[in-house]
């Protein structure tokens, strides 16, 4: 014979899963809003005069075989190597950046039929020298091309301990956005709760060029290092509260 559930007995079931359920889901709805928060940023930079020199020179030989050209630039560029070194300059900021050997041809135009030929080779040979001492920079350049060097491609700047400046930039960089976030409070009317979160990161910076006095007795190339400046952002985020 069938059993049957009295409906009594089927409601109070019924009920019971429903406030299981109820119970089961109760959380997620019930998670209480974070503090209100006000979040801020701001920027810094620092700057500061390089002291280092990087520059890049080279040697172009010509002649009429490779091998030829070859040898007059080497014979020109350890001229222009020992000049360098002989300066003071150690041996590890001296560094070859390329050696290029290519064939000379002639101007089509100037021949009957309009072809170019092989008249010769030209070898290229490039140097990339760190000067840590810029006001050395000009006389070395006039040294260099005095033993040789007949070409210079171009000159940067570094600064050698930029961590200072770096720290330097973001520290700045929070000193703004803290500035700010005490002006926003006090026109909004809050006050500034516990800090939440705070992060900041380098936002480096083209070199800025001024002109730098050369104080050598003899007339030289004038250098100019410039300004180097390191830029950064901080973001902060505070809690706040009514005044």
């Amino acid at each position: 014979m069938p059993t049957t559930m009295r409906p009594s007995r089927l409601l109070r079931s019924t009920l019971f899963a429903s406030a299981m359920l109820g119970a089961l889901a109760l959380p997620a709805f019930a998670d209480p809003a974070g503090p209100p928060v006000l979040t801020v940023s701001g920027e810094g930079s620092a700057s500061a005069a390089p002291d280092i020199a990087v520059v890049s020179l080279g040697v172009v030989s010509e002649s009429d075989t490779a091998q030829a050209a070859l040898a007059a630039n080497a014979k020109d560029m350890n001229a222009v190597v020992d000049t360098i070194t002989g300066t003071g300059i150690d041996k590890k900021d001296v560094a070859t950046s390329g050696l290029f050997v290519e064939p000379v041809y002639s101007d089509p135009a100037k021949d009957p039929a309009g072809q170019s030929k092989i008249t010769g080779y030209r070898v290229s040979n490039q140097l990339t020298v760190r000067i840590r001492d810029i006001g050395k920079s000009g006389p070395l350049l006039d040294k260099v091309i005095s033993a040789g060097a007949n070409r210079v491609n171009g000159i940067s700047f570094e600064i050698g301990k930029s961590e200072g400046l770096r720290d330097a930039a973001i520290k700045a960089a929070i000193a703004e956005a803290r500035r700010r976030a005490e002006i926003m409070a006090e026109a909004a009317g809050v006050k500034l709760g516990p800090i939440q979160s705070i992060s900041a990161n380098e936002g480096g910076g083209p070199p800025v060029f001024r002109a730098m006095a050369m104080k050598d007795a003899m007339p030289a190339s004038p250098v100019m290092g410039g300004t180097q400046e390191i830029s950064a952002n901080a973001t902060i985020v505070y809690a706040i509260a009514p005044r």
